[in-house]
């Protein structure tokens, strides 16, 4: 037996549109689920400080934790009644360091964590009441989609309390740089075997954790048997300085330089601490037996150390001995330019004449040049110890400069038993038993 048609026709869409009311259902079901799911949130906050304990001028963290529901982002961070005083301290930017996951009440929080670098430059005890302004961002999924949304946050933190404690006058030595941290002065002597009048560097490294700021570089103490130059700071780093400094031992008892001192802060200990370097010891050898050379030491204070310094070539001796020699001829040349000119002059109207006054001129320009040139031959004289040249002719006068044994010089004038001499062009007096005596014909 048939069924009616109409029977069939009402029957029929039933089974194809089940799937598809069923698949409407569920995203009704998943849409209410996201309307009705609760928004992220700040849960909590807190700033502290790393390490605990901070004193004046010392550079430490604030540190930063805050706690969001699970997956939440946030981004324009404020934080109000923070210490932004800069005549009080001085603070860095907030920088993101870590994202860390807890569960709390069977409930997983995401803790953000923030850190600033700081320094106090005054002494503080205050308790702040920070809240923090933000806009929290957070993935909100639908059915089978997703998107992000953001929400405007803001959220009181807990106190925050900042004290920064003085630094101790107990056991504040009088070198005090001001560096708080740890610090540690390392120095070289260069070249340490020597003779009295030598050229020798110290180069000090002050390297260390803290803060240094400008705090001056150490240097040894002075003493009569060193002359010493001014310190002359290579390199200035937020933790790192160099120096150098140009020592000339004045006689073989000048055996010890003495040692630099740094005396800085150590917040750790809650002590001054003092590190040194030195001191630092010469070796004399023996001297050597070809004699020094006279030339002119170029002692840079003002010039780094890493720019190249190129040898002199040319002392002043050399200059004028070259002078010297080649006056003669340029007063020879001088002469028979002008002999030629003159024979060239008469020749056409007096051939024996211009010849005759020609060769008289050149003749004369030679023996001329022939005579200053016995004049230049200077007598030089060898010194036969290491002596000091002085301003007068006294032993009592100041000393200008010191000469080694075997050096060259030229008298000028004498005064008693003193000569007052000339080497490479630096002149003063010396005692006649320091020179060398004269050979018969000088």
């Amino acid at each position: 037996m048939k069924r009616p048609v109409s029977d069939e026709k009402a029957r029929a869409p039933v089974g194809h549109t089940g799937p598809l009311v069923s698949c409407l259902r569920l995203l009704f079901i998943s849409l209410l689920l996201t309307v009705s799911a609760p928004a992220g949130e700040i849960l909590a906050g807190r700033l502290y400080t790393v390490p605990e304990k901070v004193y004046v001028s010392q550079a430490f963290e604030i540190h930063f934790e805050l706690e969001v529901s699970f997956g939440s982002e946030i981004e324009d961070v404020r934080i109000s009644d923070f210490p932004n005083n800069p005549d009080l301290i001085t603070v860095g930017r907030l920088e993101s360091t870590s994202r860390t996951r807890v569960t709390r009440d069977n409930q997983s929080i995401d803790v953000l964590h923030f850190i600033a670098a700081a320094r106090c430059h005054k002494a503080i005890a205050h308790t702040f009441a920070p809240a923090i302004q933000c806009t929290l961002v957070e993935r909100r999924n639908t059915g089978f989609f997703s998107h992000w949304q953001s929400y405007p946050k803001q959220k009181e933190l807990a106190p925050f309390a900042l004290r920064v404690l003085p630094l101790p006058e107990a056991g504040r030595p009088a070198n005090f740089s001001g560096a708080i941290g740890t610090f540690r002065l390392l120095g070289r002597l260069v070249p340490n075997s020597v003779q009295p009048g030598d050229i020798t560097t110290l180069s000090l490294t002050l390297t260390g954790q803290g803060w240094l700021g400008e705090a001056p570089m150490p240097a040894p103490a002075d003493s009569p048997l060193f002359k010493s130059y001014p310190v002359k700071e290579l390199v200035r780093e937020p933790l790192r300085v160099q120096t150098e400094q140009i020592f000339i031992p004045q006689s073989t008892n000048a055996v010890q330089i003495a040692a630099a001192r740094f005396s800085f802060f150590n917040p750790s200990t809650d002590r001054y601490e003092e590190s040194v370097a030195g001191p630092f010891n010469l070796i004399f050898s023996a001297a050597s037996e070809t004699s020094r050379t006279n030339e002119v030491r170029v002692i840079d204070t003002a010039r780094p150390a890493a720019a190249e310094t190129l040898p002199q070539a040319v002392t002043i001796a050399r200059v004028n001995e070259t002078l010297r020699h080649a006056v003669p001829l340029l007063v020879g040349c001088a002469g028979a330019l002008v002999a030629f000119f003159v024979f060239f002059l008469l020749y056409g109207a007096h051939k024996r004449i211009a010849f005759v006054t020609g060769l008289a001129l050149l003749i004369a320009s030679i023996a001329g040049g022939y005579a200053m040139s016995g004049k230049t031959d200077v007598v030089t004289r060898t010194l036969v110890q290491r002596t000091d040249v002085r301003f007068a002719p006294s032993g009592s006068a100041a000393t200008l400069f010191s000469l080694h044994s075997g050096s060259a010089v030229t008298p000028l004038e004498s005064a008693g038993s003193w000569i007052r001499v000339d080497s490479a062009g630096r002149r003063g007096w010396i005692h006649a038993e320091a020179l060398q005596a004269a050979s018969p014909h000088d």
